[in-house]
């Protein structure tokens, strides 16, 4: 480290056989990510190096705001920009699930980085999201980190030259030997990690997300959970088609949740109104009916329900319409 253009301030966490340091770069004293591989036996662990030289060839294409900058290769690692903040797993941890207002502004935003990497002219495939890779920043906006298990896509590959991912959190074909990984691979892995962030489960447990993709999350919509549901479909080819895909349904289903709500409303009002009408209805006749009863119940008593009903049957059917026209 004492060869280094910078001066080590902390150590921020090990992963793997590599170390991740917050550094300070004497030029300027801006604040850098320092990560280095661990050594093993007095040399660097060569599978953090790998990932180190992937992750720079990857980061030196990509200019993004929500992206760390590759400032350089160093002794055993490389340099990066550093982002300040906490990650979406330690906010997860420390404060519980979120909600679907702030769920869905990070959905955006991380729509927004993958509809950027996908679209670059040698697209970048992440193949790692989750909560633990994606940095809450203080302005309030989310920065994703961690390209060491990215890869760039090459059309006509039949398949990923190294499976990387979370389990959990990785799609199908990252495990399944099903052709190279795409842009819907990390669909997947974005529609995990929005469930749990919403629920707070554990990926790994197949029974707990079944049971939040068939019941639903407290709180959340079931439009919203439509969305994650559609990426999270063990066929690729039964996914989202593309991160933009994604921000449309996302800037859409609020108004779908409006229309929703608003229909419940009128026909728990209409209900009622049509209850209010035979209720009223009933006590209109109700003092005539009274008079014939003694002598002509079975007569007029039968006619005048059948009024009522009739009336009845005639609202509905009116209600029922309006409903149907107000869904298209």
């Amino acid at each position: 480290m004492r060869n280094l253009e910078v001066k080590v301030v902390k150590e921020l966490g090990q992963g793997g056989n590599s170390r991740v340091f917050l550094g300070k770069r004497s030029e300027d004293g801006s604040l850098v990510t320092l990560k280095t591989a661990r050594l093993i036996d007095g040399k660097p662990d060569i599978h953090s190096l790998k990932s180190f030289e992937n992750e720079a060839n990857i980061l030196e294409t990509l200019e993004h705001a929500a992206i760390p900058r590759f400032y350089g290769r160093i002794h055993n690692g490389i340099m990066l920009e550093y982002f300040e903040g906490s990650s979406l797993e330690k906010v997860l941890l420390s404060k519980g699930p979120f909600g679907e207002k702030a769920a869905a502004k990070i959905a955006l935003e991380l729509a927004a980085i993958l509809r950027y990497l996908h679209g670059v002219r040698q697209p970048v495939i992440y193949r790692d999201l989750k909560p633990a890779n994606i940095v809450f920043k203080g302005d309030g906006h989310v920065a994703l980190i961690d390209f060491g298990a990215a890869r760039f896509f090459r059309a006509g590959d039949r398949g990923d030259t190294t499976n990387l991912g979370t389990y959990g959190f990785a799609a199908p074909e990252q495990f399944g030997n099903l052709g190279q990984t795409d842009p819907r691979t990390d669909i997947y892995c974005f529609g995990m990690t929005l469930l749990q962030l919403i629920s707070g489960i554990d990926p790994k447990d197949d029974e707990a997300v079944r049971r939040c993709k068939q019941l639903g999350v407290s709180g959340i919509s079931h439009e919203f959970m439509q969305i994650i549901d559609k990426c999270t479909r063990p066929d690729r080819e039964d996914r989202f088609k593309s991160a933009k895909e994604i921000q449309k349904a996302l800037l859409t289903y609020p108004k779908l949740v409006r229309r929703r709500k608003a229909l419940g409303m009128l026909k728990t009002t209409t209900v009622a109104a049509v209850i209010a009408l035979i209720l009223s209805l009933g006590m209109i006749h109700f003092d005539s009916v009274k008079s014939y009863a003694a002598s002509d119940m079975e007569k007029r008593l039968p006619a005048v329900q059948q009024r009522l009903y009739n009336a009845k049957l005639w609202i509905l059917e009116k209600i029922e319409n309006e409903l149907k026209e107000s869904e298209r």
